[in-house]
């Protein structure tokens, strides 16, 4: 098996027949079907199927492409790497940021990462951290922020910062005279919350023996801020999501004590690859980005 074949096999993949692929690799054709052939070979499995519709991708074919990625990957730090002779940290490192702390981490990193470390080109994904977690796993980015637990020893976790959840809304629908709110009386405000914010939520619900009764459960953060910013319903969120709108009175909050709820932020990266010194450096940027964001109200 060589890393040349691999790369054949995924241009393949992606493009959907053999005749794109060859075009989009500049490669004869019957050069790279010969290349796949001798792949398949080598492995003694059936990597793509043939139709007219073009190729399909088998199971052992889909397993391929998942190990694939993560070695061209790493071959492609390990030859940027080697050609800066670590001297300065150098070549792409990819990013997973959850969406309720992409806006705000985002700026910050580009900025620092253009003044410090020319050389570096970062790419940035918003998912969930759901999906984080498999990419991280998988090798398709080297480092996310995630919010929620893992499990397993394929991910390596450093918490950066414990963040308060807080109930938040237009200064009309809080008492100005309260300065937080118990987890027992959330059932006397009109809440809507997002999925993501829910999972977190849930483990102190079941430990206090709590269900709060919510409006309406959503996916999307744009829309569930546009319905808080119209004072249409409360929510329950991580305070610096909202830091800002605090601050200029927009938005008002309670934190959300007896118990207080939090959840942690975490850097994570797989440990089935090595860490290069560039991947260091930029995790560095990410912690120290994670740092200067707000995580609880002041007083």
């Amino acid at each position: 098996m060589e890393l040349k074949q691999l790369r054949y096999f995924l241009g393949v993949v992606a493009a959907g027949s053999f005749g794109k692929a060859a075009s989009r690799l500049h490669v004869a054709q019957p050069a790279l079907s010969r290349q796949i052939q001798a792949l398949e070979h080598d492995l003694g499995v059936r990597l793509l199927h043939r139709s007219t519709r073009g190729v399909e991708v088998t199971e052992a074919g889909q397993k391929l492409q998942e190990h694939a990625e993560f070695l061209l990957k790493a071959a492609d730090h390990l030859r940027v790497e080697v050609l800066h002779k670590g001297s300065e940290p150098a070549g792409e490192v990819v990013i997973g940021l959850p969406p309720s702390l992409a806006f705000l981490l985002a700026p910050e990193l580009i900025r620092r990462c253009k003044a410090l470390y020319p050389k570096v080109k970062i790419r940035l994904i918003e998912a969930l951290s759901v999906f984080l977690i498999d990419w991280v796993e998988l090798g398709k980015i080297d480092l996310a922020i995630l919010t929620v637990e893992t499990d397993g020893d394929a991910v390596e976790r450093r918490e950066l910062a414990v963040e308060e959840m807080v109930l938040c809304g237009v200064p009309d629908l809080l008492p100005s005279e309260s300065r937080d709110v118990r987890l027992e009386d959330l059932d006397d405000y009109s809440i809507v919350i997002t999925h993501g914010f829910l999972t977190v939520l849930e483990p102190w619900f079941a430990s206090a023996r709590i269900r709060p009764s919510f409006e309406m459960e959503l996916d999307s953060i744009s829309i569930l801020r546009e319905l808080i910013r119209r004072g249409q319903h409360c929510t329950i969120v991580p305070y610096s999501m909202v830091h800002e709108e605090v601050m200029t009175g927009t938005l008002r909050v309670l934190p959300v004590r007896e118990p207080e709820i939090t959840r942690s932020i975490v850097l994570a990266r797989s440990t089935r690859r090595p860490t290069s010194m560039t991947m260091e450096a930029v995790g560095e940027l990410v912690a120290e980005a994670v740092a200067r964001i707000p995580v609880r109200p002041t007083d």
